[in-house]
């Protein structure tokens, strides 16, 4: 599963080569300011990511790549059996980013703690 890592000003999202290969993608790099919000949205996955502009999907089993939703562009790295964080940006090339994780509230309220506290310095 991707690793998501929050620096001093930006998150970070480090896929294995597999991973990147699936998805067609890079590792991801997104100022912290770009970042809305966190959820941990356990029926995104099942709802459907909407059509798959590249990459490898198998619903209910595994969404690696480029998605496109009610206008929202997606990118999603998930597998069947994590829980799945869903991160809204703003002004970047996606418009949500769907990764899978172990803790996915956990992780959730970590990216919403490190975005407010940006709003507080």
């Amino acid at each position: 599963m991707p690793h998501i890592v929050l620096t001093g000003s930006t998150l970070d999202i480090q896929m294995s080569f597999w991973e990147r290969v699936g998805s067609l993608s890079s590792n991801i790099s997104v100022p912290l300011t770009a970042v809305v919000h966190a959820t941990d949205d356990t029926s995104f996955i099942r709802h459907g990511l909407g059509f798959r502009t590249g990459g490898t999907g198998m619903p209910g089993f595994i969404a690696e790549g480029h998605f496109r939703k009610n206008g929202n562009r997606i990118f999603a790295n998930w597998r069947r059996g994590e829980q799945v964080v869903v991160i809204d940006l703003q002004g970047q090339k996606w418009d949500k980013l769907a990764i899978g994780c172990s803790d996915a509230k956990a992780l959730a309220t970590q990216i919403n703690t490190a975005i407010a506290g940006l709003s507080n310095n």
